[in-house]
Order: structure tokens, then C-alpha cells, then sequence
């Protein structure tokens, strides 16, 4: 059943796999706190769906790659702007107790990385076999600046407002979630570099 499904799609669901497991770390870190979480979780699985269990071959629409992969990416996005927005106005966590979550996160997909010798150029490309940006299509990055002791881009739109918009939330709380993400992963990676993203929303991977 798999033939019709390439690298690109198999990437991508990995992609959406991880930003399942930090909707999951979420919920479980708020009830470790003491917070009702089913809740929470029943209503976020009723207004964006469930997560997709199982083998990519095994779940997908075959008919339909590119939109099912496209609804996956919607439902995760979603819920996890539904999830941190709830959790914040019950006052359940704030945004620095999640922040440690995603860096928490980010630690562990870098643990065991060989990153050695890349440049930062490499370095940018392996952040965002992880991370989200919407579909491969959707080319929304915009190189700055690429040498052998930098490389800085910037998004020239945000895939990830308008889930933000749908729950009264605001998505610079999700830059502060994966900019944590990114900064743990990076400085964990072993490679020597490090990671920062200025308020005007340009983003850097440097040497040292």
C-alpha cells in the first residue's frame, strides 16, 4: 500500500508524530501538577480530531496524500493552540513551565545526534525535520544570511496564527514554545552552535 508514499511523506508525518508527543508532554506535565486533564483533552479531540495512530502506509488516505497529511498537521497545530491557551487561562501552567516542557523535548530528540562538522546551514535544515512550517509547498522561509559562521531567515508569513486566532489566544505564545524547543535542541546537538530569535522575528543559528 505504500507505493504511492515517498521520503517527503514519510518526513512529514514524523514532523507531525513529534508535535503530537509535546500536545501529550503538555497535558501529562499539567496533571502531574494536579490539573483534570481529560477533560481538556476530550474537548480538544472533538473540536480538531484525534491523533493518527500507526504506521503512516497503514493510516493515510491513499487517495488523498497531500490533504490527509495537510488535515494532520491542522489537527495537531490546533489542539496544541487549544491546549496551552485553556491551560493558561485556568491558570493550570504558565508559559514558562511549558517552555520546559518543549526544551525538555528538544533535549531528547537531539540526544544521541551526531552534529558534528555541519554547517549552520545543515544545522537550520535539521531543526525543521522536526519542527513544523506547514507543507513542503508552502515555502514560507526567507533566507538572510548564509556563511560558514551563520544562518539567519525569517518567515515571510506565520502558518500558525490563525490556529492561535480560533482559540483567543496569542501566537507569540507559540514562538516562545518552539523557540525553546529549538534553542535546547540546537545547544544539545553537539554541533557548537547556538540559537536566537530577535522580537522582530528573525531567527539565527551561529557558531559558537
Amino acid at each position: 500500500m505504500s507505493a504511492f508514499l515517498g521520503k517527503i511523506h514519510y518526513w512529514l508525518y514524523n514532523k507531525i508524530e513529534l508535535h503530537e508527543k509535546l500536545a501529550e508532554e503538555l497535558l501529562s506535565s499539567a496533571m502531574e501538577k494536579g490539573y483534570d486533564v481529560e477533560a481538556l483533552k476530550a474537548a480538544g479531540y472533538e473540536k480538531y480530531g484525534a491523533p493518527t495512530v500507526g504506521a503512516l502506509e497503514d493510516a493515510i488516505d491513499h487517495g488523498n496524500i497531500h490533504g490527509w497529511l495537510q488535515e494532520r498537521i491542522h489537527s495537531v497545530e490546533g489542539r496544541i493552540a487549544f491546549t496551552v491557551t485553556a491551560l493558561l487561562n485556568t491558570g493550570a501552567m504558565d508559559i514558562g513551565e511549558m517552555s520546559q516542557v518543549f526544551s525538555r523535548n528538544g533535549k531528547a530528540y537531539a540526544d544521541g545526534l551526531d552534529a558534528t562538522g555541519l554547517s549552520p546551514q545543515d544545522m537550520h535544515r535539521l531543526v525543521f525535520d522536526f519542527m513544523l512550517e506547514g507543507m513542503p509547498c508552502d515555502r514560507v522561509s526567507e533566507t538572510l544570511s548564509n556563511n560558514d559562521e551563520e544562518f539567519s531567515w525569517r518567515a515571510t508569513r506565520c502558518l500558525h496564527s490563525d490556529f492561535w486566532d480560533a482559540e483567543g489566544g496569542d501566537v507569540a505564545n507559540y514562538h516562545a514554545l518552539r523557540d525553546a524547543w529549538i534553542k535546547r535542541f540546537v545547544d544539545s546537538s553537539g554541533s557548537g552552535f547556538s540559537y536566537s530569535r530577535t522580537a522582530d522575528g528573525i531567527s539565527v543559528i551561529r557558531r559558537g
